[in-house]
């Protein structure tokens, strides 16, 4: 379906621009991933409110995973979570291909 491919090559290109970014701040940094995290929370207030929206997000992602366990399965909700550690729009992507098949198959989806 066009929706599905949408929803995974968004995530996947996230995941792809996150990582040139970070790459290039990695390599900048020379590899001070402490110290490159501290400045990103302080170095401007635009972006550093960005990155706590990214922060409290991936939280949420976290608490829906969990939450909804039994409901999307077991390991679609380890994947959720395991994915958070490459990319936020992975992670989303991951769970609403999951709700989108249990909708197709005639599964509740309402909590």
């Amino acid at each position: 379906m066009l929706r599905n491919f949408a929803i995974a090559t968004l995530g996947l290109l996230g995941w792809v621009i996150s990582y040139a970014f970070f790459s290039q701040w990695l390599l900048a940094s020379n590899g001070d991933l402490l110290g490159g995290w501290s400045g990103a929370f302080t170095a401007h207030t635009f972006a550093s409110g960005l990155l706590w929206d990214l922060v409290a997000t991936t939280g949420i992602m976290l608490v829906v995973a969990v939450a909804e366990r039994r409901r999307i399965g077991t390991p679609w909700a380890i994947a959720v979570v395991a994915s958070l550690g490459l990319s936020l729009s992975v992670s989303l992507a991951i769970y609403i291909l999951r709700i989108w098949m249990l909708r197709e198959r005639g599964a509740p989806t309402a909590g």
